[in-house]
């Protein structure tokens, strides 16, 4: 199974081959391209909500795989969370077709959120954009978080196969590390300014997991994502 059609280009939907229910997707924008971007709902009504979110970065596919795997199991009733859950797999299509790491205006989404620390200076490879969420992406995702009233997040990258995490987390990072055998770090060894996890975690108190995969696709850790991300769905908020 592909870690995600998209990273081989195209604008096929992946719930098209991973059978995502319709009934539970919500278009929440458009990326720079005009690419759909989505969320799937799980659970029970209200709030507070856990979101689980991939493909940030487009040149980690097996992130979105991942993602969307936790979906069918959830829309088949293998794995329960503790409360509602929202899904979106692939916040970056525009990379994703491409290939590369940045979205189509080659801004880093991962830096582009209005963390305090957001700054315009950067490593190459890093820009954070014009202004906090001037990308499309990155301001659907916002929009989400305030209306879903989302309680926690797991963001899936890759490729450090660990259990980064920010805000009141570390016990929830340290149960899901137990449960896989990745380690939980408080700290990734470089600043992230202008991430999801500084303004989440950081100066909104949110717990938050970056649970990062191996590099490689999906079908090298595909169980051990699994049991990440099962464990997860189990944080009460």
């Amino acid at each position: 199974m592909p870690d995600h059609p998209s990273a081989r280009g195209g604008n096929r939907d992946p719930a098209d081959d991973l059978e995502l229910p319709v009934d539970r997707c919500q278009p929440i924008g458009l990326s720079l391209e005009g690419r759909p971007l989505r969320a799937w709902r799980f659970g029970p009504e209200g709030a507070p909500a856990l979101l689980v979110v991939g493909g940030v970065h487009g040149d980690e596919p097996s992130s979105v795989g991942g993602t969307l795997e936790l979906g069918r199991r959830l829309a088949a009733g293998v794995v329960v969370a503790a409360g509602p859950v929202w899904l979106v797999p692939a916040l970056n299509p525009d990379g994703l077709a491409r290939g590369q790491k940045n979205s189509a205006r080659d801004v880093d989404l991962n830096r582009n959120f209005p963390a305090a620390n957001f700054s315009a200076q950067h490593q190459p490879g890093y820009f954070p954009g014009t202004h906090p969420l001037s990308e499309p992406e990155s301001a659907a995702l916002a929009a989400l978080i305030a209306r879903a009233g989302i309680g926690a997040v797991v963001a899936v990258h890759a490729p450090f196969a660990c259990i980064n995490y920010d805000g009141p987390a570390a016990d929830w990072a340290g149960r899901v590390a137990a449960a896989c055998g990745w380690p939980a770090r408080a700290d990734l060894g470089y600043p992230t300014p202008g991430s999801l996890g500084s303004w989440l975690g950081i100066d909104r108190g949110l717990p938050i997991l970056t649970l990062e995969l191996p590099p490689g696709p999906l079908d090298g850790f595909r169980e051990t994502c699994r049991v990440a991300l099962d464990e997860a769905l189990r944080v009460t908020l």
